[in-house]
């Protein structure tokens, strides 16, 4: 039969290391519960004294804000405090309770150096006290030692919370600072993707401008029906183009916060009569239908700014147009009053986005799938900048699934006029 393992020795915990090197035992624990009695009534003379000298310190500006309510719930917890002092029980949840003291000076800024000289000023008015309570030297002698072991005791517990609270601190803000790190370093890659992107798109029409024009110039149209053709598409390149740029600044504005909004009562038929012809155009060239499923609607007034409102619903449905090889894309309204918004739907029988990536596409600098998109150009903004005006009127907008299974549906919601809303003018 072999022979039984030894255990090993249970590790010393901090207070019972601190309790053999001050000595505290006891005996000890018993004189300070016979304390209690005689020095308990001292103790809101001790929070007065206290809360005397103890704000003056150049540091306690940080943590006496709360007026004379935080100082009367300080001195009723400093007492609470010193009842602990003499309860004869030093074990961990005394360690722990100690602990949470100082965690919560950390938390608060609060230097090391304030709690050993409020340590102080507590120690010497118990002192003080124990010659009124033992004039008798050799009676207080015992006492006055256990009161000095605890005072010692409490003080190093406190200092030692300091430094794992400070550590668990230092921990935590590595720990953010290394995930900061790589979201920066995500953000730059995304970034650098994009500006690649842009600079390509930029120069696409840029060049075709300048060649086409340099045709006009060099006199190489045959006729003057060919030298027409030509200038169309160095209108439509230049169309392109300012696009690209003033999506580029709505975002740049938007950033900064200095684009400001006139919400007020407009009639969303005469946004949509006004918008819908403009996308006509483009949805015939690809032979699109697009369907106004709202022209038998009443629809009620909304809240918002006519020049945003009008930007928004043109880049929804210029995106649905872009992006639909075959098909239409098709535009209907829905009013909900319990909630007070009008929500306005474009769906298409497009390409679709990914259920995983319909939150991201309102994200700056995000372009998905870049073989779906051949020969597609935009900033890759045109969304992102959507997503802020709507929130902006104070409507939400998002992406779903169409509803037969391919394709997508865009929409947005503003707020009914009918409805209170707060002031007219909004900075982003």
């Amino acid at each position: 039969m072999s022979a039984p393992v030894p255990s090993q020795p249970r590790e010393e915990t901090f207070i019972e290391e601190m309790k053999r090197y001050l000595h505290l035992g006891e005996n000890d624990a018993i004189l300070l519960k016979r304390l209690l009695p005689r020095l308990e009534k001292h103790l809101p003379e001790m929070a007065e004294r206290f809360y005397a000298q103890i704000p003056h310190h150049p540091g306690a500006s940080r943590v006496f804000t709360g007026g004379q309510a935080q100082v009367v719930r300080l001195k009723s917890t400093l007492q609470a405090w010193g009842r602990g002092l003499f309860n004869g029980v030093y074990d961990e949840h005394y360690a722990d309770d100690r602990f949470q003291i100082g965690f919560r000076h950390v938390r608060i800024a609060l230097d090391q150096k304030y709690v050993i000289s409020a340590m102080g000023v507590v120690r010497s008015f118990l002192q003080e006290k124990m010659f009124d309570e033992f004039p008798n030297r050799k009676e207080r002698l015992a006492y006055s030692q256990a009161l000095s072991k605890i005072l010692d005791l409490d003080l190093n517990l406190m200092c030692d919370s300091y430094f794992r609270a400070t550590m668990a601190h230092l921990q935590t803000l590595n720990q953010e600072l290394a995930q900061a790190g790589l979201q920066l370093a995500e953000a730059n890659a995304i970034k650098d993707e994009f500006l690649a992107q842009v600079s390509h798109d930029l120069r696409t029409p840029l060049n075709s401008i300048l060649s086409f024009t340099k045709l006009v110039l060099d006199g190489l149209c045959i006729s003057p029906e060919e030298e027409k053709e030509v200038l169309r598409d160095v209108f439509s390149s230049g169309q392109l183009l300012l696009r690209l740029v003033n999506d580029l600044l709505d975002i740049s504005s938007i950033e900064a916060g200095k684009l400001a909004l006139q919400l007020e009562e407009l009639d969303p038929r005469a946004v949509l009569d006004s918008t819908l012809p403009l996308v006509a155009v483009q949805a015939a060239s690809r032979n699109l239908r697009l369907v106004d499923e709202t022209l038998e609607q009443q629809l009620p007034l909304v809240r918002g700014d006519e020049i945003r409102f009008r930007q928004v619903l043109l880049n929804l449905l210029s995106n649905a147009v872009k992006f639909t090889p075959s098909g239409g894309v098709a535009i209907r309204a829905t009013v909900d009053h319990a909630q007070g918004f009008l929500r306005i739907e474009i769906e298409d029988t497009g390409i679709g986005i990914p259920a995983d990536k319909r939150d991201s596409v309102f994200e700056k600098f995000v372009r998905h799938d870049p073989a779906a998109l051949s020969g597609i150009t935009g900033s890759g903004l045109g969304l992102a900048i959507a997503k802020r005006l709507v929130e902006m009127m104070h409507g939400k907008i998002g992406l779903e699934g169409g509803s037969k299974g391919n394709g997508s549906i865009a929409w947005f919601t503003l707020p009914l006029a009918s409805h209170a809303q707060p002031p007219e003018a909004r900075p982003a």
